[in-house]
């Protein structure tokens, strides 16, 4: 069983990937209660503003392949597609959601 992470009203799976924490797009919106996609679509809005492998990374199955067991355990129920899945690090997180207005946003850039 997966280490679960609390934010706001939800509990999402602890995801490491390069020794760092991880979310998906699909965590954000779910504990953002946003409609799915609002938080993919203010990462293309702003992608100029994201640094890879600071911010996020892109991560394809075949990365996936050949990454420490432990990570791998953490990263199992992630879908990929062969083009890649983006995994937002936790500094990621933090500049995604300052496009965000509700208070969990601003509860989590305290």
């Amino acid at each position: 069983m997966s280490e679960m992470q609390k934010i706001g009203n939800h509990e999402i799976s602890v995801k490491t990937y390069n020794g760092k924490r991880v979310v998906t797009f699909k965590d954000i919106d779910m504990v953002h209660e946003r409609p799915e996609g609002t938080a993919r679509k203010r990462f293309s809005d702003n992608r100029d503003r994201f640094i890879e492998e600071k911010d996020y990374f892109v991560v394809t199955p075949q990365m996936l392949e050949n990454i420490e067991m432990s990570e791998k355990r953490t990263l199992e129920n992630i879908v990929t597609s062969n083009r890649g899945t983006a995994l937002i690090t936790e500094t990621g997180y933090l500049m995604l959601v300052k496009s965000f207005t509700d208070d969990l946003a601003w509860d989590v850039q305290r």
